[in-house]
């Protein structure tokens, strides 16, 4: 189920590599999908390079995976593919799933007092870059 503001998007993605993601998804914890907006976010703004180990896969084999991004985060993190010389977004979303599988890149959440965590939303320039309970709004006192 997409977050406020997300749009559902269909990269081809090789099943070996959707298949390893998930499964490593799933050891974490993790719902894929979520795996995979936080990474096209990250690379987006500029905080996940681009991983160039890649593992090749039969093209054949491809088909359309729903992921869910903003709008923002999809042609931010286009615009940077294309500056990368990724031939396209579904290239893009099958190299940073295969990196996650791999090991190679990770999530990342880590503990911080109210001032961090200000700072830290302050210091994100996309909606929802935190998915929920990571760095919730502030209250109000």
């Amino acid at each position: 189920m997409p977050a406020s503001g997300e749009a559902e998007r269909a990269p081809n993605v090789a099943k070996a590599v959707w298949e390893a993601a998930g499964a490593r998804a799933k050891s974490e914890g993790l719902p894929l999908i979520w795996v995979m907006s936080r990474a096209l976010t990250e690379y987006a703004a500029g905080t996940l390079p681009l991983p160039r180990s890649v593992t090749s896969t039969k093209a054949g084999n491809r088909r359309g995976r729903s992921v869910f991004a903003t709008d923002e985060v999809w042609s931010g993190a286009d615009e940077r593919r294309a500056k990368d010389a990724v031939r396209s977004m579904s290239a893009l979303c099958e190299i940073l799933l295969d990196a996650y599988a791999r090991g190679d890149i990770h999530p990342y959440a880590r503990m911080v007092t109210t001032a961090q965590r200000e700072a830290l939303a302050a210091s994100h320039s996309f909606e929802g870059d935190a998915p929920s309970g990571m760095l919730p709004a502030p209250v109000a006192a």
